[in-house]
């Protein structure tokens, strides 16, 4: 409604105004160059690996600060607080039973009762849920170590044995953008705008789940807890994300939504969901890779995870009617038809990468006709 439209604009500019130095905010460990929201697209990459012969890492790898902290739990709790306070200044007084008259003393006739005060609108268990998954998924991303790090990729040693088929272009990693800009919205959204009670209650429990198994993916993923033969673990964490997002997503087609909560609630899980179902299938691929697993196997895998995406796409979109999740898998197959594979070149037959690339443009385009059946 415009009325909800006009609250959350209120709101979101309240928040702003308070947090204008903090957007300018560059990480105290990252170069002066790259903003901690540019550290955090290139901290999530999932099990790519990079490309052959990239030599050393050119920044220093980011880290996790307390100013960071500081800050990301500044746009949970603060606009909350704003709310909370804006309603008790503006409550009005509770108004007082007059004194009853003679008959009404006598029991005659009722005495009116007093205006019960109105109650604060504090945040529901739901939205505390929701705000604090959201903090913890921002500062475990940035949590240094793990394999996808420059630091580690850069110290990889190329070879044939661990040569990964199934890799997308680093430009694919830019969807991260959309996806934590449009949660950040919609965590606003849901724990701050009346209106949008009974979506985010809808939405909630999937979506905590799945920031609650991706921040533990990010703790899994890292050689000092899972060694190339436990990289299943992370894998299957990532599978799991992609389960939550599953049941937030149908949650939401389940109800009548709005412009806004399409745009500020359906289309961010909708993106999330479609790019964890592709990287689950990346780090599946890795994990092959990693342990030295036959290369007609690795093969196998690649052209598998292809096939399994596009049926993935095509039955989300049978059920749901939804083209973004079918376009957010044509996007990540083709990725991995212009990367090519190539931290594999020279190691592998170049007859084999260009199978792989022709198996990812042909999903790629079936993808692209299922979101083209829904426009």
């Amino acid at each position: 409604s415009t009325a909800e439209a006009q609250m959350f604009v209120r709101l979101l500019a309240l928040a702003s105004l308070g947090s204008a130095t903090a957007l300018t905010y560059r990480h105290e460990h990252a170069s002066p160059r790259l903003s901690s929201a540019g550290a955090r697209l290139w901290s999530l990459r999932g099990g790519a690996t990079r490309a052959a012969g990239s030599g050393k890492p050119k920044r220093d790898e980011p880290r996790l600060s307390l100013k960071f902290a500081t800050y990301v739990v500044a746009w949970a709790v603060v606009p909350t607080l704003l709310r909370v306070a804006y309603a008790y200044v503006t409550l009005p007084a509770a108004v007082p039973a007059p004194a009853p008259s003679l008959l009404q003393s006598l029991g005659y006739v009722s005495a009116p009762a007093a205006s019960a005060p109105e109650a604060l609108p504090l945040p529901q268990r739901w939205q505390v849920a929701v705000a604090a998954a959201w903090v913890a998924n921002n500062l475990a991303v940035m949590v240094p170590g793990r394999y996808d790090s420059r630091r580690a990729m850069a110290a990889e040693k190329a070879c044939a044995a661990t040569a990964n088929l199934f890799t997308p272009s680093g430009w694919a990693f830019a969807i991260w953008g959309p996806i934590f800009a449009g949660e950040w919205l919609m965590m606003l959204y849901l724990t701050n705008v009346p209106a949008a009670g009974a979506v985010g209650a809808a939405v909630a429990p999937g979506w905590v789940a799945a920031l609650c198994a991706q921040a533990a993916w990010c703790a899994a993923f890292r050689p000092s807890v899972s060694g190339p033969g436990l990289l299943w673990v992370p894998a299957g964490l990532l599978a799991t994300t992609g389960a939550c997002l599953a049941v937030a997503h149908r949650a939401l087609r389940a109800m009548a939504c709005g412009p806004l909560t399409n745009a500020l609630v359906r289309w961010p899980i909708a993106l999330h969901f479609g790019w964890i179902s592709a990287a689950s299938l990346v780090n599946l691929n890795n994990w092959l890779a990693r342990v030295r697993s036959p290369l007609p196997l690795k093969e196998a895998a690649a052209s598998a995870s292809v096939v399994a995406a596009v049926a993935a796409a095509a039955y989300v979109t049978a059920t749901t009617r939804d083209p973004v999740f079918a376009a957010v898998i044509a996007w990540a197959l083709a990725a991995v038809a212009a990367d090519g594979a190539k931290s594999a070149r020279g190691l592998v037959a170049e007859a084999t990468l260009d199978r792989v690339r022709s198996v990812a443009r042909v999903g790629c385009g079936a993808a692209v006709l299922l979101v083209c059946s829904l426009v």
